[in-house]
């Protein structure tokens, strides 16, 4: 794996899904209409009251996520951080304050409204640079081997090719770099014609896989150091920690 992304389109009904998510979270971003309750989830989902006390206002009523995204991580030699699917920055923040001001944080989403959010809240927090990248995080415009840490929270479920973007992920990360993941995963099939349908996405369940087919696209990816726990119910699927090391470059 070598240089930046410049795999050829996707294909037509991933384009309208992806066409739809954003538009879903731009306007969400703009209206301001993030599920009631957020911050309350936020503590019960591991998030500590103390820090989210410390963000700007109104950040931690944009939390979207399924799970405490940066509980437990290690950030000792982290220099520079990706969150891939920062939605309104509540990860990003956090991270970029528990980070030393010589280290780095990419804010990457899909959704420019989203990163609009991120932005006008970035500069109350002192700590990592903070820089936004709109992309879709299965075809980053990132240089290989850049990144000690990647974050994404409730953001793989929305990818409609996972391989490819565990293959993304895999590429960005330095040797010894780490993914955290905090996704859905199902115990069911889901039917083809469900899966492919934009309108599912709009609830994230149309990207929401077997836990076992997450598992193999990050091994496919060239990920040979895996590790999944902390399943906890999350409405009709299960929200997981998934842990990745790369330990290994894939030609």
């Amino acid at each position: 794996m070598s240089g930046l992304n410049l795999t050829t389109a996707p294909p037509p009904w991933e384009e309208q899904v992806k066409a739809q998510v954003r538009r879903r979270y731009d306007r969400m971003a703009a209206e301001n209409t993030f599920r009631p309750g957020a911050a309350e989830r936020a503590v019960l989902a591991g998030y500590p009251q103390n820090k989210l006390n410390t963000l700007p206002p109104g950040v931690a009523d944009t939390y979207s996520g399924c799970g405490y995204g940066l509980g437990g991580v290690d950030l000792t030699g982290v220099k520079l951080a990706i969150d891939l699917g920062c939605g309104a920055g509540l990860d990003t923040l956090l991270l970029a304050q528990d980070l030393p001001e010589d280290t780095q944080v990419i804010a990457i989403d899909l959704a420019p409204n989203m990163l609009q959010r991120v932005s006008e809240r970035a500069g109350f927090i002192k700590g990592a640079a903070t820089s936004l990248l709109a992309s879709d995080m299965e075809r980053l415009p990132l240089a290989d081997a850049i990144a000690d840490l990647v974050l994404a929270n409730a953001s793989l479920n929305l990818t409609t090719n996972k391989e490819t973007a565990f293959k993304e992920i895999f590429r960005i990360l330095r040797p010894d770099g780490r993914l955290v993941a905090r996704d859905l995963v199902r115990t069911t099939d889901l039917d083809v014609e469900l899966a492919q349908d934009p309108g599912t996405w709009n609830t994230s369940l149309g990207g929401v896989t077997l836990e076992s087919e997450l598992v193999d696209a990050a091994v496919q990816a060239g990920f040979d150091q895996l590790y999944i726990s902390e399943h906890t119910p999350f409405g009709p699927v299960t929200a997981v920690k998934l842990e990745a090391i790369k330990t290994k470059e894939v030609l």
